[in-house]
């Protein structure tokens, strides 16, 4: 039976293994992340948890003070993000049915016969498809760019809707990133890219990874502090 504990402070605790030399304690959305390497056992996670649980209860306290952000309706007026810049949701009736950007709108046709629930439900419906075809199609000429400066080769780019992280790179080079990612910033896009083309240099988290991140993004330590601190208001 493991001996670790399978929630704290109401979060979900994952363990998440790899070939990483160090332990780590993430707070992402409704889960705690603890990444710890291959080889650490059950116990010696619990151990890690136990000696934590105060710094852990003091950031779940950080995190519930600051305001929640308000669900979604999904009517016009309603604001949504596209690479940091503030687009209004104008919801069109008859037409053909789909999101468009519009200046600074997204336009959304639905039909004049759904109402309520289910008017709101095809909305979100065509906003996140909207998203996930600019995300790949904005994605891969960031992607097409920054391969081309840090000299590699990524083999595939795909978009997910990951819940708590922004992108991976396995080892045949093929990327993932979370299609939330262009709500944000194009400095905080740029960083996710490079960080996942860097572990085509560097596959872990060491000092000589995070070299290579440092040199094609002099900020990413301000990039990634951003990311921690405002991601989970990308993911709504």
């Amino acid at each position: 039976m493991s001996a670790i504990p399978k929630e704290l402070f109401g979060l979900k605790v994952e363990v998440l293994r790899s070939k990483r030399k160090t332990s780590a304690l993430h707070i992402i959305g409704d889960e705690l992340q603890i990444r710890v390497p291959n080889r650490v056992r059950d116990g010696k996670i619990a151990e890690i948890l136990e000696t934590k649980k105060r710094w852990i209860r003091n950031k779940v306290v950080q995190l519930q003070s600051r305001p929640k952000s308000k669900e979604r309706e999904f009517v016009s007026g309603e604001s949504f993000s596209l690479f940091g810049k503030n687009l209004k949701l104008k919801v069109v009736e008859g037409g053909r049915v789909g999101t468009k950007l519009d200046g600074d709108y997204l336009s959304t046709n639905v039909r004049a016969s759904e109402k309520g629930d289910v008017r709101k439900f095809r909305i979100k419906t065509y906003i996140e498809k909207w998203y996930i075809q600019e995300a790949y199609k904005r994605l891969e000429d960031k992607v097409i760019k920054y391969s081309e400066i840090i000299r590699v080769s990524p083999r595939e780019i795909k978009v997910k809707n990951y819940k708590s992280r922004w992108g991976s790179c396995d080892k045949k080079g093929r990327l993932t990133f979370n299609w939330h990612l262009i709500k944000a910033p194009h400095s905080i896009v740029d960083y996710v890219v490079i960080h996942e083309l860097c572990h085509m240099v560097q596959s872990n988290h060491s000092p000589k990874f995070w070299h290579e991140v440092e040199k094609f993004d002099p900020s990413y330590k301000e990039h990634k502090k951003w990311l921690k601190e405002n991601g989970t208001l990308l993911i709504r």
